[in-house]
């Protein structure tokens, strides 16, 4: 009888490690699939926001020279 209860048991082991496995995994994609819908919203949103702001500026610097005045400088 010992011996059927030894199978049970490493059945039950085999079977708690499978569903942690799981688990695991479904956690793991889950972080990935946040970080890719984080990604693809700084990448199309953004950026795009953030590269038009440094063109304008970019722009005003750019027309200050030419005009003559220097842009401003920090004090530090």
């Amino acid at each position: 009888m010992s011996e059927n209860e030894s199978k049970l048991e490493r059945i039950l082991k085999w079977i708690v490690l499978v569903i942690a496995a799981v688990v695991a995994l479904k956690i793991v994609f889950s972080v990935f699939a946040v970080a890719w819908l984080v990604g693809g919203f700084l990448l199309t949103k953004i950026l795009p926001l953030v590269l038009l702001v440094w063109a304008v500026l970019k722009l005003v610097e750019w027309w200050r020279t030419k005009n003559g005045t220097v842009p401003a400088e920090s004090d530090s």
